[in-house]
């Protein structure tokens, strides 16, 4: 059951629709609204340098100039998220954190049983089109699941795509969503196993695996369940979101696989293709 939500707020385009959903999630359960903003000391550090004596002042200065910025766009968001939250009568609270963003938000997810965030969120205030890795890294750390939301709202949710692989991030994700029961129970959930061999042994083994997920489902009341075997040519994301649009899926539920990376720690290629393409939001458990 949902009762505590923690929405992470920052510049990007996804960042209303993800509030619209937070609210919706939040009057469904009667739960409270936590609004995060986070101040990037981090990135602004960095940015401001360290130099030679003589330009230890000036750099002294952009970094004051950077962070008064930063926690002025921080302080806008809080006030916009305030606005908005304060109509909807919901019990919310608004925070304003500085240091590390993927840190300061997973620690406060500790205290909240589900984050919202848009797809699209870096949380460097100054300057909102820099790449981070602040979603990876809050997938990958976070104790409890993240709803990572696109440019489009769809409300109500009606059908489910579930996308198993038999590994325990995504046995984890399954757990998480029956427990929260974020959409209620009366929906149609599609469990979904991509399958690259034309074995029938493999086959029968990804058959397995949906039919322990459908049993499991269905000792937790969940009624009506699809399951199918997907083997279309693409990459996996490619073949996972074809099927949405094909059974119009509303959510995608989504195992988080992380692996090292030349660059940083960062999501495995599947969970990366589909933070970046999916149409509908992404339920995500590493």
């Amino acid at each position: 059951m949902i009762k505590r939500i923690l929405l992470a707020l920052d510049l990007d385009i996804d960042t209303p629709i993800a509030t619209h959903y937070a609210i919706n999630l939040a009057k469904e359960f009667e739960a409270s609204l936590t609004g995060l903003a986070v101040v990037d000391t981090r990135n602004i550090n960095q940015k401001a340098g360290v130099g030679g004596i003589d330009s230890i002042y000036y750099a002294d200065m952009f970094r004051k100039k950077m962070t008064d910025e930063a926690r002025q766009q921080a302080g806008k968001l809080l006030d916009k998220f305030d606005k908005i939250v304060m109509e909807s009568g919901l019990k919310y609270s608004t925070r304003m954190a500085e240091g590390v963003p993927y840190q300061r938000i997973i620690d406060d997810m500790k205290y909240h049983d589900l984050l919202v965030i848009g797809r699209e969120s870096h949380f460097f205030y100054n300057r909102p089109e820099s790449e981070t890795d602040t979603l990876a890294e809050i997938v990958k750390k976070s104790s409890v699941p993240t709803l990572v939301i696109p440019e489009s709202y769809r409300v109500p949710i009606d059908r489910v795509l579930i996308a198993h692989d038999g590994s325990m991030a995504s046995a984890r994700a399954i757990q998480w969503f029956v427990q929260l029961q974020p959409y209620g129970k009366d929906i149609t959930i599609d469990v979904v196993n991509v399958c690259r061999s034309k074995k029938e042994i493999d086959i029968e083994k990804a058959m397995l695996k949906l039919h322990l997920v459908a049993d499991f489902l269905k000792a937790h009341d969940y009624k009506d369940i699809n399951q199918q075997v997907l083997d279309s040519e693409g990459s996996n994301a490619e073949v996972i979101n074809n099927y949405v649009q094909e059974v119009k899926s509303d959510t995608v539920i989504l195992g988080a696989h992380a692996v090292s990376a030349v660059r940083r720690l960062a999501f495995g290629s599947t969970t990366h293709d589909m933070v970046q393409s999916c149409p509908v939001p992404l339920f995500l458990s590493h």
